[in-house]
């Protein structure tokens, strides 16, 4: 297994470019790509604002390989995995943590340098790394339990994970980062619209450990892997007519446990999750141009255009006959 400490990275790679697209006194944006035949390849492209900088990272290595972050140093950070696989080891943290392909996690460490094990093929993500006295000024006026735990963590210098390992992106989560990747601004309007996606992916994260499910709430291995295989079969079957009921049958789930195990674990509920996956259906078609507003509207399940119209404005901010100009 090759072994790469992030500092030396310029001896490693045989192929370096480094370059700032962009530069004014509030945004910086710097692209590094980096290249050894036999070894790996891939980029970083950086945004960075006084408060937050976000961090797209992706390589594609020829074989595992063994990342090891820069000397380490107090941080905080929110992670969102694009594609691939990663096991990650950080100091404090007795056992190695696995995030996969649409996982997010948001940690504060007093010594943030881990060790990362990638393996061959495509891995990609997305960090946010937060200005402290910042994230301390957000989390001093929050006003709720577990939120005010991560506040006394950063005060006392203590290291904790917001959640237990990683978590799925939910819907929100989903469109958000869709929205960064996909950003159609330039100049400056383009890292304005950058800096609020920022803002609003760590306001969902911050919901998410809010709503935790706390100690007093009993979920079984066997329900949880119930309530994934249940949104694994949304994923797949959400433009198919089904009640809570027929879904509870088809997996072995009470109703009660059906509705507030969803909730808990991917921060919707069920047909909070069908109707947001529905509604990317339906974007997708429109800017594909397959269908006219109305028999989109019956596709994904609606009786009448009015109905999906008004769904879709007050979801995206645009109603559907605008999707091509938006």
């Amino acid at each position: 297994m090759d072994k790469i400490e992030a500092s030396y990275w310029p001896d490693v790679f045989s192929q370096n470019d480094l370059s700032i697209p962009y530069s004014s006194e509030r945004y910086t944006e710097t692209l590094y790509s980096f290249s050894e035949p036999g070894l790996a390849r891939g980029s970083s492209l950086s945004i960075a604002t006084p408060d937050m900088k976000l961090t797209r990272f992706s390589i594609a290595p020829e074989r595992i390989l063994q990342l090891k972050d820069a000397e380490g140093s107090e941080s905080a950070e929110s992670v969102f995995i694009l594609e691939g696989n990663v096991r990650s080891s950080f100091p404090g943290y007795k056992s190695s943590l696995q995030f996969g392909k649409e996982a997010h996690s948001l940690q504060y460490n007093t010594h943030f340098a881990g060790e990362h094990i990638i393996y061959p093929g495509l891995f990609s993500a997305m960090s946010i790394t937060y200005d402290l006295d910042f994230l301390r000024s957000i989390l001093q006026s929050a006003g709720s339990r577990e939120l005010d735990i991560l506040c006394e963590h950063i005060a006392c210098k203590k290291s904790l994970l917001a959640f237990p390992g990683s978590v799925q992106w939910n819907f929100r989560v989903k469109e958000v980062v869709h929205a960064i990747l996909h950003c159609s601004f330039t100049g400056i309007t383009k890292y304005i619209f950058i800096e609020s996606k920022m803002m609003e992916l760590l306001s969902l994260q911050l919901e998410e450990m809010n709503k935790q499910p706390s100690a007093n709430d009993k979920w079984s291995r066997q329900d949880i892997e119930k309530l994934q295989a249940v949104k694994a079969y949304i994923e797949q079957c959400y433009l198919e007519p089904a009640t809570l009921k027929e879904i509870g049958l088809r997996f072995q789930l009470n109703e009660f446990k059906l509705k507030k195990g969803y909730k808990a674990l991917f921060g919707t509920t069920v047909f909070g999750h069908i109707i947001s996956l529905r509604l990317q259906k339906a974007r997708k078609l429109l800017q594909d141009k397959e269908m006219t507003v109305t028999e989109v509207a019956y596709y994904i399940g609606y009786k009448n255009a009015g109905s999906f119209s008004a769904e879709f404005k007050k979801r995206y901010g645009y109603s559907p006959i605008e999707v091509g100009t938006n």
